[in-house]
């Protein structure tokens, strides 16, 4: 039994320090959008899931999404699926996004505590971009430039950054197209994750009894 717990114990331990790099890079070339999600554990669990944009779509029910999810784990694929990403499966995720919070009261500054904790090591964010006319594309990348330092700034007080982001943006004055390129490297520990949503958990369940206690009773 002894043996047994110390186990659990050092396995719990192992959990708290396990250090995770989480890499994301997207890419826009034309028409060809791509995304890839890295994760890795130790530096030795890996796993990739890549995500080409296969075409945009008009329905009924209005635009839609179709992707293609590969998973992909020390070099071999797992698996490979496509996926459909309505607007009303987005109105489903705001609505349990806003009844979550509506259940936490103290959400946010909980994800903002969170945020705090991730490091981010690697930020490049680069921009190929033309319209075919000379004064719309100098007026496009001035607004282009200034998104970008929003953005970035916005970032630096959510999460730690530790490096210089690199950023550019490179004119085309004699052709129409957009390419971009993003790639962000960000670390935490997976026990640090895995306290704030034992936190989240705990705020949901006292909610719901405070409601339960709240709720008048029918004689």
């Amino acid at each position: 039994m002894v043996w047994v717990l110390l186990g659990l114990l050092g396995l719990f331990v192992l959990l708290v320090i396990t250090p995770i790099q989480l890499t994301c890079f997207y890419s826009r070339e034309g028409d060809n959008d791509q995304l890839e999600i890295t994760i890795a554990a130790w530096g030795i669990i890996r796993r990739k899931y890549e995500i080409p944009i296969l075409l945009l779509k008009m329905t009924e029910a209005g635009p839609e999404l179709v992707a293609k999810v590969e998973t992909i784990q020390q070099g071999s694929k797992l698996r490979e699926k496509v996926k459909d990403f309505t607007r009303r499966q987005v109105k489903v995720w705001y609505r349990n996004y806003r009844d979550l919070l509506e259940r936490v009261r103290d959400l946010l500054p909980l994800l903002k505590d969170l945020f705090k904790h991730i490091r981010c090591t690697k930020l490049e964010w680069h921009t190929l971009l033309g319209t075919g006319q000379a004064a719309e594309t100098g007026a496009l990348t001035g607004l282009i430039w200034g998104v970008k330092s929003l953005i970035v700034g916005i970032l630096s007080h959510a999460i730690s950054l530790q490096t210089m982001p690199a950023m550019s943006v490179q004119p085309v004055w004699n052709q129409a197209l957009l390419h971009t390129k993003v790639q962000a490297v960000l670390h935490f520990y997976l026990g640090q994750f895995v306290f704030y949503a034992l936190k989240v958990f705990l705020r949901i369940r006292k909610s719901k009894q405070r409601k339960w206690q709240a709720a008048p009773t029918r004689a």
